[in-house]
Order: structure tokens, then C-alpha cells, then sequence
């Protein structure tokens, strides 16, 4: 990462009157979040899609410093219970990332999917309040909150916030649902999991013979808005 721009900072001692510069590092890179566990057998193939499609420094978001802080030990249920009640809303963290940037990106992306979509959107979010420039936002599957995704969009600091709900493969999730519906959804998400064949919010998510097709698409559509 290269210095973006400098502050001053005066310290507190008498003696110390001269401003110190603190170099503030300019973020660069796309990152993907996958859904609560973050640790599914599609993201693989989800990378190697996003990455044959020529988005060169991609990375996998992992559980950063603020996650860890913010919502502890994480899990398959405890991250869709937390996405449910919690982090679908804005909030005041330090989303920060700790690895996977990199200084030669020509922009600075952040795309998840369900779970890992409010990473995303709360880290984005965080670096935008820094003054740093997130080129765009990608939000899929997403159980965002409808103000949380406003301000988002309306973000001075954010190029473009890119919604793909997936509504049209039978999600009964999308972005700016509100609390009481998306717990009436959760039934019909118990279901779509456990069948485990592609459906719903699952689309990209479940090991089906189509998957690979389902991701190159995926990742061609995210290309088309933009994100290198």
C-alpha cells in the first residue's frame, strides 16, 4: 500500500509543540466474503471465477480484527443469527482489514455474499468514513437494512454500491428487507439450505454440477460493472 495523503497531529507534552505526520495508507485490492462460516466448499471456485474473469488482486475477506472484536467466535449459525439481528445495520466499528491488499490494484472493491455482504458493506462503510475512495461495493444475497443500504449509496466516498439479489432463483432475501420479513424467510432458508441443490439463496452456494457456469456468469456480470 502507498501513502495517500498525511495529517498532523500535535502530542499533549509542553516540549512537543511541532505537528508529527502520520501517513495515512491508501487501500487497494477487491476482496470477497463469502456466507456465514466463510469457510464453504464454493468459495474456491468463486475466487478462481472472479479471478478468470480478470479482477487480478482478489483476495478472500477472512475474519479481520474488527470481526473478531465486534462478534467473537464465529460459526455457520452464530454468523446467519448475528447477520439476522445485528451487523444488517450500520454501525460505529472498526472495520479493518488486516491483510490481502495490494499496493498495484487499480481500484479498491469489496463484494460479499449474503453473511459476508454486511462485512463488506460495514467495512466499506468504515474505510469511506476514513476519507478513503471504495471503487465499488458489491452486495449479494444481501440481508442488508434498507437505511444502512441508503447511506451507502449516498456515500460521498463510494463510487458504486452493485445489488444482485437473488429473488429471481427463488431467494425470498434481498437487499433492504425488514427485520419482520426476513425472519418470516427462515424457514424457507432451513429448507433451501438442507436441500443442498442450488436453490434460492443458495444459488451460488451449493456444490451442483452447474455451478462453475453459475459463478463465470457470476463474476462476468461484476466485471460489467466495472470492478478490475
Amino acid at each position: 500500500m502507498q501513502p495517500i495523503k498525511t495529517v498532523n497531529v500535535r502530542l499533549t507534552p509542553v516540549s512537543d509543540r511541532e505537528p508529527v505526520k502520520v501517513y495515512l495508507l491508501r487501500p487497494r485490492g477487491t476482496l470477497y466474503w463469502g456466507g456465514a462460516g466463510l469457510d464453504g466448499s464454493y468459495i474456491p471456485p468463486t475466487a478462481k471465477a472472479f479471478q478468470g474473469a480478470g479482477i487480478k488482486s482478489f483476495s478472500l475477506g477472512l475474519t479481520n480484527s474488527a470481526t473478531r472484536t465486534v462478534l467473537g467466535e464465529r460459526g455457520m449459525l452464530v454468523d446467519a443469527i448475528r447477520a439476522g439481528l445485528t451487523i444488517r445495520y450500520e454501525d460505529d466499528a472498526e472495520w479493518v482489514i488486516a491483510s490481502g491488499m495490494s499496493a498495484e490494484a487499480p481500484q479498491f472493491n469489496l463484494i460479499g455474499y449474503s453473511y459476508g455482504s454486511l462485512l463488506a458493506a460495514q467495512t466499506a462503510n468504515y474505510y469511506a468514513n476514513q476519507g478513503h475512495t471504495v471503487d465499488h461495493l458489491v452486495l449479494i444475497g444481501s440481508p442488508i437494512d434498507v437505511s444502512f443500504l441508503e447511506n451507502l449509496r449516498k456515500h460521498r466516498h463510494i463510487g458504486k454500491v452493485v445489488v444482485i439479489d437473488l429473488t429471481e432463483h427463488g431467494d425470498p432475501i434481498y437487499a433492504g428487507i425488514s427485520q419482520w420479513a426476513l425472519a418470516a424467510a427462515a424457514p424457507q432458508l432451513a429448507r433451501q439450505m438442507s436441500a443442498g441443490n442450488g436453490e434460492g439463496h443458495f444459488y451460488y452456494a451449493h456444490m451442483v454440477p452447474d455451478l462453475p457456469r453459475r459463478l463465470q456468469a457470476l463474476a462476468a456480470r461484476v466485471v460489467a460493472e466495472g470492478v478490475r
